[in-house]
């Protein structure tokens, strides 16, 4: 058993234990609570962090690990289509060695963040034996990319085929991920929600990201269309004449808690859509900085009971795959966001949009041990979100189901 005693203890965002302990076995939270309420004994090993803070593991719910090679190597020059064309250009010498060493460089900063779970999107499948092999939690989003309005049941075939040879565990589940409406035929579309339900798995997609799809799906217009014809991927394509949210309603498919990835340009009628469909949303707050966008109406949604997760996206158009960073972001920008709220969104919040708020999110008794330990500066903390937002505090030590996967000052070796 192992014993952790840290100057706070939160057991969820809402709840600040001053001098408090986690007690771990089997994987499993059997105590959270005050130091003084749990008696020592000789068979636990403690480790005391001391001027720190136990939380809940963080929760990156959006990213694309396969790109983290790409750091700083991409330039966006305004036009989210140039940004895309970049991408695609790098990636398409890779070998398989390449994205795999990509995939395991971002799940190794993702433990050294104090992300204990992310859902990764993978297109060509070659992130499942790389997370499989790593303690990370993992929701595995298959990417599937299809304008072809006549070719939507061989796509999902040949999913169907690359999920069969998926064997799952406690730490691993699977999601179907349809990429985006301006890449996606309004029959995948609905083939995909049709095997999310049929299966039991997630759902998620990529909606509302820029003022370009809106416009594309809106009017027919702009500069998706030259991208899409580069790719020969536009055929008979007719244009909806709907917003975003607006057609996925339209067509039938936004319901059964989709995961919507982004939704930076959403209409007063969308937001109702979303709503009423018990949709998640995933805000990405530095990649938004990245893009340029106009402010993000997070605040609305939260304000409207949606919930609202955090994701890094990936390093394509960000600085590090922290979700701690993240939350450092909005608690720096937006004095009016409670910093609770904000550290809700990096742990409960995911747990619910990924369906696993009955295992993580929160350290409590028969919960998952999934525990991130931030260490805070030395000096200028006026209270305890404080210490975990200050720019200079890290993560120390990260903890998934019980196992040790990160311990910056190799503490578990010898216990403190």
């Amino acid at each position: 058993m192992l014993l952790l005693r840290s100057k706070y203890l939160l057991t969820d965002p809402y709840n600040v234990i001053n001098n408090g302990a986690v007690l771990i076995d089997n994987g499993k939270i059997t105590f959270a609570g005050p130091s003084d309420d749990i008696d020592r004994q000789e068979s636990h090993q403690i480790i005391d962090f001391g001027n720190s803070a136990i939380v809940p593991g963080f929760v990156n719910t959006h990213t694309h690990l396969e790109l983290t090679h790409l750091h700083k190597s991409i330039n966006y020059n305004g036009d989210f289509t140039d940004w895309v064309r970049q991408i695609i250009n790098a990636k398409k010498n890779w070998a398989e060695d390449e994205y795999k060493t990509s995939i395991r460089e971002g799940i190794t900063r993702s433990l050294e963040a104090g992300t204990t779970t992310v859902a990764d999107i993978t297109r060509n499948g070659l992130a499942l034996d790389e997370l499989k092999k790593s303690r990370i939690r993992k929701v595995l989003f298959y990417e599937l990319i299809d304008f072809n309005t006549y070719s939507a049941e061989s796509t999902i075939g040949n999913f169907k085929e690359e999920i069969n040879r998926v064997k799952h565990d406690s730490l691993l589940s699977i999601g179907i991920f349809p990429h985006a409406p301006y890449t996606v035929s309004k029959e995948l579309y609905k083939r995909c929600i049709q095997v999310s339900e049929e299966l039991g798995i997630h759902i998620a997609t990529h909606i509302s990201e820029t003022k370009d799809e809106v416009e594309f799906l809106k009017k027919g217009t702009g500069n998706f269309v030259s991208l899409l014809n580069d790719y020969d991927m536009l055929n008979n394509w007719k244009y909806p004449g709907l917003r975003p949210i607006e057609y996925l309603s339209n067509i039938g498919v936004l319901r059964n808690s989709w995961i919507l990835i982004h939704c930076n340009y959403i209409s007063e009628e969308e937001i109702d859509y979303i709503k009423k469909s018990n949709s998640s949303i995933v805000f990405c707050p530095r990649s938004y900085k990245y893009f340029w966008h106009n402010k993000h109406p997070f605040l609305k949604f939260l304000n409207l009971k949606i919930n609202v997760a955090l994701g890094t996206d990936s390093l394509a158009s960000n600085d590090s795959l922290s979700v701690l960073d993240e939350m450092k972001y909005i608690y720096e920008k937006h004095k009016d966001v409670r910093p609770q709220d904000i550290l809700y969104m990096g742990t409960i919040a995911g747990a619910v949009a990924l369906r696993l708020k009955d295992k993580i999110g929160r350290l409590e008794s028969g919960f998952d041990a999934d525990i991130t330990v931030i260490k805070f500066p030395e000096e200028g903390i006026n209270n305890v979100f404080d210490g975990i937002f200050s720019h200079d505090s890290e993560c120390m030590f990260t903890v998934v189901s019980g196992s040790v996967c990160y311990d910056k000052y190799k503490l578990a070796l010898f216990g403190h």
